[in-house]
């Protein structure tokens, strides 16, 4: 359990990534077009094509070389027109949507409405509006589109165009986008499908290395290569998480780099809307999962892993047994036993169940054979009541490859408990392992903050490894250390650091029990 309480307080900000375009109608079925001209019919603009590329601003941000802005005179009246690739399949088109990094006024001051050109009937189609923004501050607006055949003209162009309903204001455009989803040929099968075991008595190292923002999706090739630089070893994996509220299609990029540094991308595959935790889930609820909703953006999501073709570990549901997360029972009809399923059942615990199932059979179904998929809880139950042990939802040994336990010790400076990592492992490893007699287990997360009265960060650190690489838990493969910093008030006294490069102690434990230890293995062969 990781928890910020920087996040119960934060606006929903929705970021998406620019794929590349080259040679994508070939090598995937996701992929985004960027936009080729722009033309001002009524008033003007400041800025470069270009800077639509890319999304570079967020929250609050104002640097005028990375947008461009709109100008009104009476109203503001252009458009930017895109073009799909020469020899492209128009039938294959499954689904478009438009994506726009948007800042601007108050919908009260002025609307911005976007549409696409019919070029079938000759008219403007609105597809969406500004009308949900908060004043000046950076957001993308989604506007899915239907029948989108309409919208692309004989030569593969399609035209969005902008207005504003008065002259009052400016807006701002950091990133524009058209995403295509559509249904490609088969690719070959994957080259590796299988992370072998370790070789017995010894263990894989992964990490999460932290970030940019604390938002788990955005580190960098330096934060690994800091992590890995204190700990003295290679990371087999690097571990982070895939946030739909910021972009649905899967994440070439990270793993990308992930994979050129060597090491496994593990992703935790976050169906959900917004960051905030301790609530249910407005959007990408167990039930739509379970009843086809977003069976699309999956399929698309499925196929991206399976054409990355090398090795990936994935997980949905992470710490499902923990309420912080919206896809735990407790949101999604908790002990019920008539709203769902089996009137013998939990509906909470079973609705997940149901879920977890169908985004596996999903990935199997486009041939998305790269995958180790991993059933990953808390080392306690919370809520601690009976239809929410963790028992309840596993999904069964036919979906599962892996077992994962995540451990932590105390996460603030501030927290009056001090968990010891023996004793909760002892607790939750004979259950776990009883979920399946076959499955490998993983310590997926483990950590410790510096500057907690109550305890030595490097000491308790140390005791976790020690005891890890004894094996102590024997069916446990590998661990991975939650390398992290985030801010939880406005006192630095009560950052939290678990980063192993900011505590000399710290780091010498890692030097002596990880770097320095021949059993722990910092590459998957």
């Amino acid at each position: 359990m990781k928890i910020t309480s920087r996040l119960v307080s934060c606006v929903l900000v929705f970021i998406f990534s620019l794929l590349p375009l080259q040679n994508v109608f070939a090598a995937s079925n996701v992929t985004a077009l960027a936009p080729q001209s722009m033309k001002h019919q009524v008033g003007s603009a400041a800025g470069n094509l270009s800077a639509l590329n890319v999304r570079d601003q967020k929250w609050y941000d104002d640097t005028p070389s990375k947008y461009v802005a709109l100008y009104p005179s009476a109203r503001y009246v252009g458009y930017r027109d895109y073009q799909f690739p020469a020899g492209f399949n128009l039938a294959s088109i499954a689904a478009l949507r438009v994506e726009a990094n948007y800042n601007g006024p108050d919908k009260t001051e002025q609307l911005w409405t976007w549409s696409l050109y019919n070029w079938n009937a000759g008219t403007w189609v609105n597809i969406g509006n500004s009308a949900e923004v908060t004043a000046w501050e950076w957001r993308v607006l989604i506007f899915n589109v239907t029948n989108p055949a309409r919208f692309i003209s004989s030569s593969g162009q399609l035209r969005l165009r902008t207005v504003s309903n008065n002259g009052t204001n400016e807006a701002r455009l950091d990133y524009e986008a058209v995403h295509v989803l559509y249904t490609p040929a088969a690719p070959p099968a994957p080259a590796h499908a299988e992370i072998p075991l370790p070789p017995a008595g010894n263990l894989y190292h992964g990490v999460f290395p932290g970030g940019v923002t604390g938002e788990e999706d955005d580190m960098r090739l330096a934060d690994v290569t800091s992590y890995e630089n204190a700990a003295g070893k290679h990371a087999a994996w690097v571990y982070f998480s895939h946030n739909w509220y910021y972009g649905r299609a899967f994440p070439t990029k990270t793993a990308n780099w992930i994979r050129a540094h060597g090491s496994v991308p593990y992703i935790r595959l976050m169906l959900r809307s917004n960051p905030v935790q301790g609530g249910s889930e407005p959007v990408y609820t167990l039930a739509r999962i379970i009843n086809g909703t977003f069976d699309n953006d999956l399929r698309a999501w499925c196929a991206g892993a399976r054409n990355f073709r090398t090795r990936l570990v994935v997980e949905y549901g992470t710490e499902v047994n923990g309420e912080w997360f919206s896809w735990n029972g407790k949101w999604n009809g908790g002990g019920t036993k008539t709203g769902y399923g089996s009137p013998t059942q939990p509906d909470g615990p079973e609705r997940f169940r149901d879920a977890y199932r169908h985004i596996v059979q999903t990935c199997r179904d486009e041939g998305a054979e790269n995958l180790t998929w991993v059933f990953h809880v808390n080392d306690g139950d919370w809520p601690n009541v009976n239809w929410n042990r963790l028992e309840n939802y596993y999904p069964g040994d036919a979906y599962v490859d892996w077992l994962a336990i995540s451990s932590y010790g105390a996460q603030t400076p501030l927290d009056d408990w001090w968990p010891i990592f023996r004793e909760s492992m002892d607790d939750v490893y004979p259950r776990v392992a009883a979920l399946s007699a076959t499955k490998p287990i993983i310590v997926a997360e483990f950590g410790v903050t510096k500057n907690n009265s109550l305890g030595s960060q490097s000491q308790w650190a140390n005791a976790a490894l020690t005891d890890i690489a004894s094996f102590r838990w024997p069916r446990v493969i590998a661990f991975s250390w939650w390398n992290e910093w985030w801010q939880n008030d406005n006192n630095p006294a009560h950052d939290t650091n678990m980063r192993v490069q900011d505590n000399p102690l710290l780091t010498q434990v890692f030097q002596n029990l990880v770097g320095g230890n021949s059993i722990v293995l910092g590459t998957i062969p």
